[in-house]
């Protein structure tokens, strides 16, 4: 014999709800990225940062005895890489706060990746490097702020 399910009112409700929720959260849409996708989007995303890094370096350059004008193009600039770099992590499928959490969740399988991978490891390092400099150059025309001691990067 069948047993027919009868779902109260409520009960659709909250079917529906759930649904509707998984439906619109941006991050259960996401799908896990492989270590390899995650460790070329790591390449890419610096090789993104470092003309973004020299134009603002030009920026501070060029504007650094207008303070007031001065942020405001480093805002507006900022604004505009951070699209681009949102643009970026969605041709992965992922997003920004995803990339940043990655390394948290798989940090010991990435390192060991790395390890197997040491030309990945070594185009990331290089990258990397070129970045810190980059930024303290940017963080030496501006004297006025604390410069930090290395660049925040998910993978090391």
């Amino acid at each position: 014999m069948k047993k027919i399910i009868q779902y109260t009112h409520a009960q659709n409700w909250i079917f529906s709800f759930i649904c509707l929720f998984l439906i619109l959260s941006p991050v259960t849409l996401l799908a896990e990225i492989s270590i390899d996708s995650y460790c070329q989007l790591t390449i890419e995303t610096m090789q993104q940062q470092i003309p973004q890094t020299q134009e603002l370096i030009s920026i501070v350059q060029e504007n650094k005895n207008n303070p007031e004008a001065l942020e405001s193009l480093l805002v507006a600039k900022r604004a505009e890489f951070d699209l681009a770099r949102e643009a970026l992590y969605s041709s992965y499928g992922t997003s920004a706060q995803e990339f940043v959490t990655y390394i948290n969740r798989n940090g010991k399988s990435v390192k060991a990746y790395l390890e197997a991978n040491q030309n990945i490891k070594q185009q990331i390092d290089n990258l990397a490097a070129q970045l810190n400099i980059l930024m303290e150059e940017e963080d030496a025309l501006r004297p006025n702020q604390e410069v930090p001691d290395e660049l925040p990067l998910p993978i090391k």
